[in-house]
């Protein structure tokens, strides 16, 4: 979801920075190597040494390792970029926002098996909504809300089709990744 966040501010928002194209991608290869190869491979390095019995994870005690390391590599992350030339305002508030949903989600972990992937799919569309508001003037975001309202509607029907979580427990992901991610770019931006 970071990498789609970061393309969507990139080339959805005008003036959103001041890179070229190339420059552009870069950007979102950089997003998806540390926000979604890294942590897949995390994670199959935990099932590969046993830590978890199985990639699904469906028992909330299997998350706990490596969400733990996911919530680290996330704030370190943070750290790296904050200072890059290129991170607009813009961009340092919807990566502290992504960092805030990932953290939260894993620690609700803990007590309650919350949607991790509910969370992730609606700080999208909270990011989009915001942004659709914040950007009037120079936004292209019709098909990337309609896309995202699709997506959630895809995602969270599969998460309880799959039986992988409960109605509340999609509910609360989606309400936790929509409000921190939409509020984080209506408050702060």
């Amino acid at each position: 979801m970071p990498t789609l966040v970061f393309y969507t501010i990139l080339f959805h928002l005008g003036n959103s920075s001041n890179l070229t194209d190339k420059g552009r991608w870069t950007v979102v290869s950089l997003i998806f190597v540390t926000t979604c190869l890294v942590p897949v491979l995390t994670v199959v390095m935990f099932r590969v040494t046993k830590v978890i019995k199985d990639l699904h994870m469906l028992n909330r005690k299997d998350r706990y390792m490596p969400f733990i390391f996911i919530s680290l590599f996330y704030l370190v992350v943070s750290f790296m970029i904050k200072d890059q030339e290129w991170m607009t305002p813009a961009m340092s508030i919807t990566f502290l926002a992504i960092t805030t949903v990932v953290i939260l989600t894993n620690g609700i972990t803990f007590k309650w098996k919350i949607s991790a992937h509910a969370a992730g799919i609606a700080g999208l569309l909270g990011f989009i909504v915001a942004y659709k508001h914040t950007f009037q003037a120079t936004n292209t975001l019709f098909w990337p809300l309609i896309i995202a309202i699709v997506l959630t509607g895809i995602i969270s029907w599969a998460r309880l089709y799959l039986n992988a979580h409960k109605p509340t427990e999609i509910l609360g992901g989606l309400l936790l990744g929509f409000i921190i991610s939409y509020g984080s770019i209506a408050l702060f931006l």
